[in-house]
């Protein structure tokens, strides 16, 4: 009876705690947030940090090129792509998916240069040199040996060594789990329809996947960086000796570029290597011609000297059917012609609208004897809270030939007063230190370099080398939220066991003390 009694004290005691003191929603909150950290965890539990694929169900789109038709080619898939509008001049199976392999190698230089470490001095780690895998590609490294990351970057574009490539990844990420993270939202935010990174290097058995129209997006990228072309146009490399080996030199893979083979349009590539079980050979070309470049991609051709000779027909094609126009036309706005843009942001109204303009090397391309009066012009709008001294992005125009897109830019107002506000300050500082003039001559209107944005291609200011990592560390707030919750309830918790263990005996012992006493 007296169990029962004292366990019935026991449990209000417990209910009236939890109630009163809030213990019960800091409980909750606990496990809320335990649960939120393990679905976290669990969708990005895919091999080396791979976004898992199954949490976008959304249907892949197609991409057709300018001109329906083409010539035919033995590749799986392929697209050819002006580098500057983002402008797509021949389509094959562009969104399907296929393993990239060592085009995979594109992505990884590109958040390399963006990253700008160029100086840095890369060491090469156990992981790198032996967990890469057995069949791939090698210049022999060392466990511990060291190399700047300019001669890595040879190293993973000239001769598709996969043990330069981990490391770069390891170095500019922190961890290649970090870095193929990097890899994914860059790829997004380029406008990837169908690609999902698992690996670094594309090969040593990744199972990742991608398609010709999205590497088409990473390398037009690139082919817009001279510091990439200079990289990926040599025939050969020599690596300078290091800490623990002696020089190196190693060849270029691409044949055109090694000139094993000849296109005499051929600028730059990247060899793309082969897909397992015969699944076919890729490869990446830049050809430049009558002032287009372009970039060829191919995956799934049936042998090594297939994908040479589909590039070759797609180029070819590319050349002879499209030509390509220069925006000039558009570099000075009018209120009129961007009445729009005025409305939306009236502080311009009444002024010299010089000040607003377009990139002045962005382009359109479009089919020979196209109809130029069938072009149509769409402008999208981009007001900004603040503004910095200089160029802006206001907005973006973008050009469509029968519907499809043929380039675009962004619309940049430069302004020339100084910003008012600390963020807009720090951003900048300490181009402060100039003169307005001074700084106008080195980074006036019509300055910028040809990016792109969501598939197309944008202009925006030149960026300043970023001497930091390019990691994007994440917030912890809810793991801090779940210990604080945590770190409550059990306070509470001891405090039940207090009032249990040591509180409700000395109250029995009380009452019993109080009855024998009566009894006395």
């Amino acid at each position: 009876m007296q169990n029962s009694r004292y366990n019935k004290a026991a449990a209000i005691a417990l209910i009236l705690l939890l109630v009163l003191t809030g213990g019960g929603s800091a409980f909750c909150a606990s496990l809320s947030g335990a649960r939120a950290d393990a679905s976290e965890a669990l969708l990005n539990s895919g091999t080396d940090g791979a976004v898992n694929a199954s949490t976008d169900m959304k249907e892949v789109p197609k991409v057709n090129a300018i001109l329906a038709g083409g010539p035919a080619i033995s590749a799986k898939a392929a697209v050819v792509m002006e580098v500057h509008s983002g402008a797509v001049l021949f389509a094959k199976n562009a969104t399907e998916s296929y393993m990239p392999m060592s085009l995979t190698k594109l992505m990884t230089a590109l958040l390399v240069l963006e990253d700008g470490r160029m100086t840095d001095t890369v060491k090469c780690s156990y992981t790198a040199i032996n967990g890469i895998g057995s069949k791939v590609t090698r210049i022999g490294l060392v466990v511990d040996e060291r190399v700047s990351v300019l001669d890595m970057l040879y190293a993973s574009l000239v001769a598709s060594a996969d043990e330069a490539t981990y490391a770069l990844g390891e170095h500019v990420g922190g961890s290649s789990r970090k870095f193929i993270k990097l890899m994914n939202e860059r790829m997004k935010e380029l406008g990837g329809v169908n690609t999902t990174f698992s690996s670094i290097t594309g090969t040593g058995g990744s199972k990742q996947t991608s398609c010709a129209y999205d590497m088409a997006l990473v390398a037009s990228e690139l082919g817009c960086r001279a510091d990439f072309m200079d990289i990926a146009s040599v025939k050969w490399y020599k690596i300078p000796a290091t800490n623990l080996k002696e020089a190196r030199t190693f060849a270029q893979t691409h044949k055109f570029i090694r000139q094993t083979l000849k296109y005499n349009y051929a600028i730059a590539g990247k060899s793309g290597g082969q897909m397992p079980d015969n699944g076919g050979y890729n490869l990446c070309t830049y050809a430049e011609k009558d002032g287009m470049r372009l970039v060829a991609i191919v995956m799934g051709s049936s042998t090594d000297e297939a994908a040479y000779d589909d590039t070759i027909t797609m180029l070819n094609y590319s050349f002879e059917n499209y030509v390509c126009y220069s925006m000039k036309g558009a570099e000075r706005l009018t209120n009129k012609d961007y009445a729009g843009f005025f409305d939306n942001c009236p502080m311009f109204t009444g002024k010299d609208h010089e000040t607003v303009y377009t990139d002045s090397s962005a382009t359109i391309v479009v089919p020979h004897g196209a109809d130029m009066t069938k072009l149509e012009k769409k402008i999208e709008y981009d007001i900004p809270d603040d503004y910095v001294h200089g160029p802006n992005v206001i907005g973006h125009l973008i050009y469509f030939y029968q519907g499809a897109p043929i380039g675009s830019t962004d619309i940049l107002y430069y302004n020339e007063e100084y910003p008012l506000s600390q963020k807009d300050f720090n951003a900048v500082w300490p181009k402060y230190l100039l003169s307005p003039s001074l700084l106008e001559s080195v980074g006036g209107p019509g300055t910028g370099t040809v990016v792109k944005l969501s598939g197309t291609k944008k202009a925006t200011p030149t960026p300043t080398p970023q001497p930091k990592s390019i990691i994007r560390w994440e917030g912890t707030g809810k793991r801090e939220a779940g210990i604080k919750a945590g770190v409550l309830f059990g306070g509470l918790f001891l405090l039940l066991l207090i009032v249990i263990y040591i509180v409700l005996p000395m109250l029995t012992i009380g009452r019993r003390s109080k009855k024998n006493l009566r009894r006395r």
